[in-house]
């Protein structure tokens, strides 16, 4: 039932009860004097008298029931009423002999007086009704007890005997002969309804709120007693229909408070006692337990079911008077459990787990636990022995499994290779396997029982003893890595995956983590993020070196076209100054083109060995005669395909880089040798498996801090003083290494020089390079129609010039989509389309593809500040004719002169 809610059924009994009290008063109303007979005065005395005096017998046993039971039921609100009705019956009794006929109480009766008693137990039992709907059952608050608070209401009615009695002056008067019922006594009247009635409403709050249906007992005599109340306020004499019907309610009342009383003190509490015991003697039937029971000879007095079954009896009544020696147990077995009856009752102590054999009925022995306890009497003395005992024969089996499985679970922990720690409630070491014991050098018996900060002092510093603290109240597992250096000043890593330790129950016991040494691991993600590092920067290079390409192409150019066209020799001084600036500049792009894997290359089959060997005189001119080179080869090395260009690059610039590590001399040494890969390298994961050339430059220098070792090949870095060095060295090297599908490993440290690595994937096969012709001849004068696509004003513009100076027609488009539509008219002759590469809108050979739907023979060259790469392979052809920039004059008319004899020669053909 929700609070706030009647019991079903509750609230049609109040408002039937209510309606069937009412309709006699409303007869009454409507018949007048017919239904409202006078009686005479002896009819009124006996019939007065005779319903009070039950009254008083009515409140003196609902005293009685209260005060007796509440040894029992311990119920406060029961006591308080049943003391109450205590005063209720003494008020009432002096009410009946202070009336007129009954014999004088004291001093001369009178109605007045009577009425006075009367006024004075309807006030008392009204307020008392009111304040017992506050007093709880048995709430744990201040309680007077029994004897206070009897006194307290005896004291109460002595008072009101007092004062009515023998003080009559100081109590209003209540009737006056002659006048009849003062106000003062109305009024009462009218206050006492007041009262019934709160004490009716908080009643049906308690009704609403627990659900008793005890309450609805008071909740109905308080209506009887609010109606008896308005029929002794509205009647004309004291000898009419309406002070009979009163009286008559009022019993009623006392009656249903009786019930009520009963119901709580005895009937309640003798149906919960029987239950206990139902409940009792049911759960010692169901518990899996053997219980049992004997008197001081060892003579059986009951036993529960699971007992009676294991001795072969079909009821525990049955065993009632045997003793063991009549059970199916063996005599050395119940000479046994005698012993033990006379042990534990001798001493009057218990005896706790005794593990035993016992013969069961179907003759199988099996292993119980036995407890028994002394059982005795009010007075301490030992009446018997109680016990209890447990069949653990499969339990003493699972101690064995379990046994060995812990067993296999310790063999498991000290053979795992990784660190298995566990932490009890305190974080305090319980568990420290012997992996643990190997990455960290220290014994278990150093640390076992001992508190983490107190072996550890850094692991308070990197913040992980707040977190098993919060791993302790249940929070969620996490991965946490975190780093710890040896006194050798290494670092090294550990990932700690910690969990609570959970009970069966799922209560957290504590903590258990695993340790792992991830130092490699994150050295091969610190190289990774390096390399990706670097492939950002490359990227950013190459970006750089296109735009910049674009500008040194009209730098150089219109440097050249001004050279042809004057004859001042301090303005071809100039001029000359101008274009080698711009070369000097085109090498930066180029090593950052290098860097960035984006420059134009020509590979070929070469043999390191001898390309080292004939490098070996210029290397020795280059960083001078204080260092020593020293050429280790492998052999038979296999070959490899590369721009020799760039390997004399790798090699001068790995050597200028080692020279600048040793300032006071020492020693250089290139090594090579083949190397088989069968999976790929862990830092290099990106890198197939397969056959590589390795090519080792190791030096005696001073070598790198890992600090510098992560900055090497970033572009513009370099340690170098101001003006010494641009940092684009081992970005080069980097850059072409990368470019040919070979890595490169760096091994060094502070003061014990340093050893570059650099693998590169053997030639299988003939490449295909192709060779650059020499073109020693001086370029030709062109003819023909060349449409120059290009979307930099200035490239373009000067392109053209370029073109009109060599004797061509020039036709220059800034937008791929209008030269696409330029070539769709037949009408307009074109030889060869010089575009770029890159262009908003359509890339250039987007646009060369729709250009050769509609001129499928027109050759086209390609240019472009970066790689050739870039461009896709058309028709199956291979790589198609590429300019780079920045270019010369002389560059452009030999590949367009190139081009265009290739389709002369192919029209002749």
């Amino acid at each position: 039932m929700a609070s706030g809610e009647l019991p079903a059924g509750c609230g049609k009994v109040l408002v039937a009860l209510t309606a069937l009290a009412l309709v006699p008063l409303l007869l009454m109303g409507v018949c007048g004097s017919r239904c409202n007979p006078v009686l005479d005065v002896p009819g009124y005395l006996l019939f007065h008298n005779t319903v009070e005096l039950f009254s008083v017998m009515v409140s003196l046993s609902i005293f009685g029931v209260g005060w007796y039971s509440y040894g029992q039921s311990h119920n406060r609100h029961t006591l308080f009423l049943s003391v109450v009705f205590l005063g209720i019956g003494l008020m009432d009794f002096m009410h009946t002999l202070g009336y007129t006929g009954m014999p004088p109480l004291i001093t001369p009766n009178s109605p007045n007086k009577s009425t006075q008693f009367w006024i004075a137990v309807r006030f008392f039992a009204a307020a008392s009704f009111l304040l017992s709907g506050f007093i709880d059952e048995r709430k744990e608050r201040h309680w007077p007890g029994r004897l206070p608070l009897m006194l307290g209401v005896l004291s109460l009615c002595a008072f009101t005997f007092m004062s009515i009695t023998f003080y009559p002056e100081l109590v209003p008067e209540t009737f006056v002969a002659g006048v009849g019922l003062t106000p003062f006594k109305k009024v009462s009247e009218l206050l006492i309804i007041a009262l019934l009635f709160l004490s009716a409403l908080v009643y049906l709050r308690r009704l609403r709120r627990r659900g008793n249906r005890i309450y609805l007992y008071y909740l109905c005599a308080f209506i009887l007693c609010i109606v008896s109340e308005l029929l002794f306020t509205v009647y004309k004499s004291a000898f009419d229909v309406y002070n009979v019907l009163g009286h008559l309610y009022k019993l009623a009342a006392f009656a249903l408070i009786y019930k009520g009383i009963f119901a709580t003190a005895v009937e309640r509490p003798y149906r919960e006692l029987r239950h206990t015991n139902d409940v009792l003697l049911h759960i010692m039937n169901s518990i899996p337990q053997s219980i049992f029971w004997k008197d001081r000879a060892s003579v059986y007095l009951g036993c529960n079911r699971e007992f009676a079954g294991r001795a072969g009896l079909a009821d525990p009544a049955e065993i009632v008077g045997k003793t063991d020696y009549q059970l199916p147990w063996s005599r050395e077995e119940s000479d046994g459990y005698l012993a033990d009856d006379r042990e534990v009752m001798q001493s009057n102590r218990a005896k706790m787990h005794i593990i035993e054999n016992l013969t069961q009925a179907d003759g199988s022995v099996i292993w119980i636990d036995t407890s028994k306890i002394p059982l005795t009497d009010e007075n301490g003395a030992v009446r018997g022995v109680l016990g209890v005992y447990e069949d653990i024969t499969a339990k003493k089996a699972g101690e064995e499994q379990l046994n060995e499985s812990l067993q296999f679970n310790q063999e498991i922990i000290n053979s795992a290779r990784e660190g298995i720690v566990v932490y009890d409630r305190e974080l305090r070491y319980l568990v420290w396997n012997p992996y643990m014991e190997e990455i960290t050098g220290i014994a278990a018996s150093e640390v076992l029982g001992r508190h983490p900060a107190d072996v550890f002092p850094m692991l308070r510093e990197a913040e992980l003893l707040p977190r098993l603290e919060a791993l302790l109240t249940g929070s969620a597992p996490e991965v946490v890595e975190f780093s710890v250096k040896e006194p050798g000043g290494r670092t090294i890593w550990f990932s700690d995956a910690s969990a609570p330790l959970r009970s069966a129950s799922g209560e957290v016991t504590g903590v258990i983590g695993t340790i792992r040494d991830i130092t490699e691991r994150r050295g091969i993600e610190e190289q990774l993020r390096q390399a990706q590092k670097l492939e950002s920067v490359g990227r950013l290079a190459g970006g750089v070196a296109h735009d910049f390409n674009n500008k040194l192409t009209v730098i150089m150019g219109s440097a050249e076209l001004a050279t042809k066209r004057t004859e001042d020799a301090a303005l071809l001084e100039y001029l000359g100054l101008i274009v080698k600036a711009a070369e000097q500049s085109r090498d930066i792009t180029r090593q950052l083109l290098a860097f960035s894997r984006q420059q134009v290359v020509t590979p070929r089959r070469v043999q390191v060995n001898a390309m080292l060997e004939e490098l070996r005189k210029s290397l020795g001119r280059l960083i001078g005669e204080h260092i020593s080179i020293v050429l280790e080869p492998g052999a038979p090395l296999w070959d490899i395909s590369i721009d020799p260009v760039q390997l004399d690059q790798i090699v001068m610039n790995l050597a200028v880089n080692a020279r600048d590590a040793m300032p006071e001399g020492g020693t250089i040494t290139f090594a090579t040798s083949n190397v088989q890969l069968d999976e790929s390298p862990s830092r290099h994961p990106e890198t197939p498996p397969g056959g590589y050339v390795r090519i080792v430059c190791r030096d005696t220098g001073q070598g790198m801090d890992a600090g510098t070792c992560a900055h090497i090949f970033e572009p513009f870095y370099t340690t170098k003083a101001k003006g010494v060095g641009t940092g684009l060295g081992l970005s080069t090297v980097y850059g072409i290494v990368r470019q040919n599908g070979g890595f490169i490993e760096v091994e060094t440290a502070a003061g014990r020089g340093s050893a570059f690595s650099i693998y590169f994937p053997r030639c299988e096969a003939e490449q295909g390079a192709q060779q650059q012709r020499e073109q020693t001849s001086p370029p030709r004068k062109g003819k023909g129609t060349v449409m120059l696509v290009e979307d930099e004003d200035m490239v373009r513009d000067l392109a053209a010039s370029m073109l009109e100076s060599q004797g061509y027609r020039c036709l220059a488009i800034s937008d791929p989509r209008e030269a696409v539509l330029v070539a769709a008219n037949p009408e307009v002759p074109i030889d060869l389309v010089l575009t770029d590469v890159l262009m908003p809108g359509l890339r250039g050979e987007e646009m060369m593809a729709r250009i050769w739907r509609t001129r499928p023979a027109l050759r086209c060259i390609y240019m472009s500040g970066f790689t050739d790469s870039i461009l896709e392979r058309q028709n199956g052809n291979g790589a198609p004719p590429f300019l780079k920039k920045p270019f010369q004059l002389d560059e452009l008319s030999r590949l367009l002169a190139s081009v265009l004899a290739a389709r002369d020669d192919e029209a002749s053909s």
